[in-house]
């Protein structure tokens, strides 16, 4: 009897982990779509904190739609819930608003692959942090995987200069998203996920709203909203993928498997780009981007597989 209760309290244990592996592929995919989207927006004219406004105002309707479809409203009463919601101001503005400041001065490759360390800074601090610590074939295999995303990034050229204060504004935006992170993912442990990404959106909007009131009226800057049907179109996915999707699924992933191993399935978010980049704006891939791929993809089947067995 006791034999029958281990074996399905194991099978539980290994649905738990493989639902926590596949929310974390789900967060990648989610943030990677976004950044594909994001690029198209930006590059249409759409002013960043118009963008940041509308992504982040999008995702929260999608998220209050969602918490009201499964009757989570009243997780909003949670004590703290509040507090909590201040986390939103790490990410996603201030990681969000640091790397576009990045891009400008340097070039979204670069700051693609000083946030691909984002899952070396987690391991780093998850210890002091969480009590978690990357035991040694889960570094392995996340060195390999960040070796991958050089060639996919680095593939390509790391095109624009490489102004020292870009690299500062990077490295912030790093260090906002690792912080992220471990910060929410302690925090869900106590606190209902769908009402804490809701009230993070909408608190990185209202500060995305106030940098633009000041942009356009202390500045005389022009609000450059979407100019047609298609932009603000992908505008509205930008809010979902970008915005609600990636943020519910990777704190889904933490409650069910280390942040550490949920972050590093992160290296996959500029594959995706990558792909999207190639489906949808016509970008060719280098042999590099493609070996890149190959190893990315590998390194964290590899890993999936491991956290499954262990």
């Amino acid at each position: 009897m006791s034999g029958t209760a281990g074996a399905a309290g194991a099978s539980r244990a290994a649905s738990r982990k493989l639902v926590g592996i596949l929310c974390a592929v789900g967060a990648a995919l989610a943030w990677g779509a976004g950044a594909t989207t994001s690029d198209f927006v930006l590059k249409g004219g759409v002013g960043n904190d118009t963008f940041l406004v509308l992504e982040l105002g999008i995702g929260f309707v999608v998220v209050m739609v969602i918490g009201a479809l499964r009757g989570e409203f009243g997780g909003f009463r949670h004590p703290g819930i509040g507090r909590a919601a201040l986390t939103g101001l790490i990410e996603p503005w201030g990681a969000y608003t640091l790397g576009n400041v990045g891009i400008i001065l340097t070039s979204g490759a670069f700051v693609a692959l000083v946030s691909s360390l984002n899952p070396v800074v987690v391991a780093l601090l998850a210890a002091p942090i969480l009590g978690e610590r990357v035991k040694g074939v889960a570094a392995a295999l996340m060195v390999v995987s960040i070796a991958g995303v050089s060639l996919v990034i680095g593939g390509g050229g790391l095109d624009g200069s490489i102004d020292p204060l870009g690299v500062l504004f990077a490295v912030l935006g790093l260090f906002c998203g690792a912080s992220y992170s471990l910060l929410s993912s302690r925090l869900v442990r106590s606190v209902p996920i769908i009402p804490l990404v809701a009230l993070q959106l909408l608190v990185a909007a209202l500060a995305s709203l106030v940098v633009l009131i000041v942009r356009v009226v202390a500045l005389g800057g022009d609000i450059a909203p979407p100019h047609d049907a298609v932009t603000f179109a992908v505008v509205i996915a930008t809010g979902i993928f970008g915005g609600a999707a990636p943020f519910i699924l990777f704190l889904e992933a933490t409650k069910r498997i280390p942040t550490t191993i949920a972050a590093q399935f992160g290296t996959l978010v500029p594959v995706v780009a990558l792909i999207g980049g190639v489906l949808f704006l016509g970008n060719q891939p280098s042999a590099y981007q493609l070996v890149g791929t190959g190893i990315v993809v590998v390194a964290l089947a590899a890993l999936a597989r491991y956290t499954r067995g262990h």
